[in-house]
């Protein structure tokens, strides 16, 4: 199968990562691989601490216009769906629903195995979104080592 454009970019997420959230001292892992058939990017999360949720979404040409979207769902029976940009080894996921509008911004480093993010929430009597904690996603394995 030929994927979009829009999708073939996700390459860069392929593979196995570690997560860290160094200020909770919180680490998981994080997998993305290709649906069978490749229309869809799957990813897994995985958190060593039980109060924080473990977690698959798919990544998908789903929005208006074959926008990406990621749906996401939780081991807390959460469920949300994103938009998804990856630009310029940037990759962007963002809500502005009336619950919980979020933000997360990851910048590639320059070969392409570490991932610095930094996540933002609002709350739910709305106003500018707030620096929530900061994210480090180092490749383990995968194809861009």
């Amino acid at each position: 199968m030929t994927r979009p454009s829009n999708l073939e970019q996700l390459n860069i997420l392929i593979g196995e990562w570690e997560t860290t959230v160094p200020e909770r001292g919180v680490r998981g892992r994080t997998t993305f691989e290709w649906l069978e058939s490749g229309g869809f990017l799957i990813q897994r999360s995985t958190v060593q601490k039980p109060e924080y949720p473990d977690s698959i979404s798919i990544i998908g040409a789903t929005g208006s216009d074959g926008a990406l979207q990621q749906h996401y769902f939780d081991s807390r029976g959460v469920a949300r769906i994103y938009d998804v940009t990856l630009r310029d080894n940037v990759w962007m996921m963002f809500r502005d629903g009336p619950d919980w509008p979020q933000r997360f911004v990851g910048r590639f480093s320059a070969d392409g195995n570490t991932i610095n993010a930094r996540l933002e929430r609002g709350s739910y009597s709305g106003g500018p979104l707030e620096h929530d904690f900061d994210m480090v996603y180092t490749r383990i394995r995968g194809t861009h080592m």
